[in-house]
């Protein structure tokens, strides 16, 4: 285990925060067009970004990083 990980959150509270923050982020991207997003103020650059901080500041699972990567790949402009 690297100094990286010792810093990272885990344990059932953070993992069930990390599961509600995924499910948040996917929702949002399923139900909105990126010009939907980008009139919000909040561009694919932000939900990027979110993604980017559960995935440095948490120790997922292989689910979570599929989760992730997939919606990652939905966020290409």
């Amino acid at each position: 285990m690297g100094i990286d990980d010792q810093s990272k959150m885990s344990g059932a509270h953070s993992a069930k925060l990390v599961h509600s923050e995924i499910v948040h982020i996917r929702l949002v991207i399923e139900r909105l067009t990126a010009t939907d997003l980008a009139e919000s103020g909040l561009p694919l650059a932000y939900w990027r970004k979110r993604l980017q901080s559960i995935m440095q500041n948490y120790q997922l699972s292989q689910a979570h990083f599929h989760e992730i990567d997939r919606i990652l790949d939905s966020l290409k402009e």
